[in-house]
């Protein structure tokens, strides 16, 4: 336990060991950087109080009866999942969670030790495109709950919103991503356009740098996003 301990204190994620209870009774430094409570505030209190975990997409996660520490304590495995919580400051933060038990020399008592760490970059990515896919999609088409595609649906031209005037894009930019916005890739949309791949990525590059995104289906999920949200 000793050695559990030691390592878990010595890791980068944050870390928190709690009895079969769900009682904490280990709360490592990155846990106390990334949340802000520190060791002293939540030894002793139920796990499920400190971090009041929902899903991304806001249904109730953390509870009593923890469905997470219920499998473990039945030997089941739990595949790492993703919640949404707070600070001790009230930021809203996102992390993946890894748990597994550690067996107890007690008979019959376990403890478990969920690692957590911040995903709050991914996870806002992940909603902006879900969004997208949600705009996109055709009349009377429904998208998947929780489905993220890997790339822009491919849809007939006039089923792709105009660019919103209100954004910062020259009349070339407009065009390109309305081609991203149908799937093509670069190499299509420089043959369409009659210009270089190379100029291609130089225009989506001023396009992401204008609408401060940081991949092009964040860029489109913030263009028809913010066209949807004004209308």
């Amino acid at each position: 336990m000793k050695r559990i301990s030691t390592m878990l204190q010595r890791t980068a994620d944050g870390a928190m060991l709690a009895d079969e209870q769900g009682t904490i009774v280990l709360w490592n430094k990155a846990a106390e950087r990334l949340l802000g409570f520190r060791a002293g505030e939540v030894l002793g209190r139920p796990c499920h109080e400190v971090m009041c975990g929902v899903t991304l997409s806001g249904h109730p996660f953390c509870s009593p009866s923890c469905a997470v520490g219920q499998r473990l304590g039945c030997g089941a495995g739990v595949r790492n999942f993703d919640i949404q919580t707070h600070t001790k400051a009230g930021k809203v933060v996102w992390l993946n969670v890894s748990s597994l038990p550690v067996p107890s020399r007690k008979k019959d008592r376990f403890l478990f030790v969920h690692l957590f760490r911040d995903i709050g970059k991914q996870a806002k990515v992940r909603h902006l495109v879900n969004e997208l896919h949600s705009v996109l999609s055709a009349p009377g088409e429904r998208s998947t709950p929780g489905a993220t595609p890997s790339v822009a649906p491919a849809l007939p031209t006039d089923t792709v919103p105009d660019v919103p005037a209100t954004l910062p894009l020259s009349q070339r930019e407009r065009e390109i991503l309305q081609h991203l916005a149908l799937g093509e890739r670069t190499a299509r949309i420089a043959d369409m356009l009659c210009i270089s791949p190379a100029t291609v990525r130089n225009h989506v590059q001023h396009i992401c740098d204008k609408l401060g995104a940081h991949s092009r289906l964040e860029a489109l999920a913030i263009a028809f996003h913010h066209k949807t949200s004004s209308a």
